[in-house]
């Protein structure tokens, strides 16, 4: 090779690892952003999910909630262990080459975590497809760990068999220490609440013995059933609950189910609000275990969006939740206006203007349904939900009171609160582990 040749030939691998390096730092963030989010969402709050799009269903999908169990990592925080790995490989490499050090191996580990990248964007992407959603702001890494392995391959050209092996071993060796400096937050990464306490409660849909002593056998069989994880989760949550003061709710414009109920709820909600499309099905499961004694509950709004509420600060609207929030106070104590709740979660992904409407036939002519959400009055009931959400520092839906303590939305909790009839403490409890601090508290 002549030394023009071999000088071009340095340069093209220089500015390869500079701009691999660059993609791999873009990665990294993006990644911790999601993963970050993934916590937001967690928490019932909103969450960016660039051009719509459904990250929350995606990030809660059985694949992404089986990874995370497996693993003990979700799959954003191993997204952030492939941007330390794509990160650190080449600036190495490149530091190598410029003290006239082997890098071989190195470059070879590059082309390695460069490939493993594009088979796990594959992965990703067929079980996003399967499952029916798509997360568009996981769009952006596929891009970034595709355009990474292109200039990888196009800088460093075809690999040295022979260092292969060495470069996958370099690659491993990094990647172990990113997956030990991430395990202690991703520890900390609360699990999907939705996919497997509900699962859970399904599987107890049996009828109920009478008395005490019957319920008490079946929360301590309902206990012994679920895995460590979910024990411990819900220890946490039941310490919280118990903690939480007693809040007086706001005035019940209406109240679904009877007067003596198992358990009082108060909820505020937001329409496009995944975790509170999960609520409501579990509040369903609830209702076929129990009967229509499991729970009265007085609905409220808080649509998690600026054109309506002043406490939401973002730049991207979705008009559609307000709407929402007003139609749904129009059908207030309407027969079926639980199912008609019902249907527009069910109905989250594809939802507009136009099917909301179609969906609230049930609860009345348009005309009427259009007049009373446009009114003052039907205002003034949305800002004094918004007021007194405000007012009581809720920044995420949904938010549920149990007998006036909130409580989080998380199924396996609710469903021992409804058989111990909103009990803080109870002696079948004691079949749990000691609580700890909520993970994302």
């Amino acid at each position: 090779m002549t030394e023009s040749r071999a000088s071009e030939r340095t340069g093209r691998l220089s500015r390869a690892l500079w701009i691999a390096a660059a993609l791999a730092l873009i990665h990294t963030g993006w990644a911790a952003f999601q993963w970050y989010e993934l916590f937001v969402s967690r928490r019932g709050g909103e969450i960016v999910c660039v051009g719509g799009g459904d990250c929350a269903e995606v990030w809660d999908s059985p694949f992404a909630s089986k990874v995370h169990a497996l693993t003990g990592l979700p799959v954003a925080a191993w997204g952030v262990a492939f941007g330390i790995v794509a990160l650190v490989l080449p600036v190495v490499a490149r530091l190598r080459l410029a003290r006239r050090r082997v890098a071989d191996p190195w470059l070879a580990g590059v082309l390695v975590t460069a490939v493993a990248g594009v088979l796990g964007v594959a992965t990703l992407l067929t079980a996003s497809l399967l499952f029916g959603h798509f997360c568009t702001s996981c769009g952006l890494t596929y891009v970034l760990v595709v355009a990474y392995a292109a200039v990888c391959f196009w800088g460093l050209g075809a690999p040295d068999v022979t260092q292969l092996p060495r470069g996958g071993a370099l690659a491993v060796g990094v990647l172990a220490g990113a997956v030990a400096l991430l395990y202690l937050p991703a520890a900390r990464t609360p699990r999907s609440l939705g996919n497997a306490g509900a699962a859970a409660v399904q599987q107890s849909l049996t009828p109920l013995p009478p008395g005490a002593s019957a319920e008490e056998r079946e929360i301590v069989s309902f206990i012994a059933s679920l895995p460590a994880d979910t024990k411990q989760l819900l220890s946490d949550t039941l310490a919280a609950y118990a903690a939480s003061p007693v809040i007086t709710p706001p005035p019940a414009r209406t109240v679904i189910g009877p007067e003596n109920p198992r358990l009082v709820l108060t909820e505020f909600s937001d329409t496009l609000c995944g975790h509170c499309a999960q609520m409501h099905e579990l509040l369903t499961q609830l209702r076929q275990r129990f009967g229509p004694g499991a729970f009265s509950l007085a609905p409220h709004q808080y649509p998690l969006d600026p054109s309506c509420n002043s406490n939401i600060h973002h730049d991207e609207s979705e008009p559609l939740r307000c709407l929402a929030a007003r139609v749904q106070i129009c059908a207030e104590g309407k027969p079926g206006a639980f199912e008609f709740v019902g249907s527009l979660f069910e109905n989250q992904a594809s939802l507009t203007e136009q099917k909301l409407w179609e969906l609230a036939q049930p609860m009345g002519p348009r005309a009427e349904l259009e007049a009373c959400a446009r009114s003052p009055e039907t205002e003034a009931k949305l800002q004094g939900d918004i007021a007194w959400a405000q007012a009581h520092k809720i920044r995420g839906t949904p938010f549920v009171l149990v007998n006036g303590r909130q409580a989080i939305a998380f199924a396996p909790l609710l469903y021992v609160l409804t058989l111990s009839r909103g009990a803080p403490s109870h002696p079948a409890y004691m079949a749990l582990p000691p609580p700890k601090p909520l993970p994302w508290e």
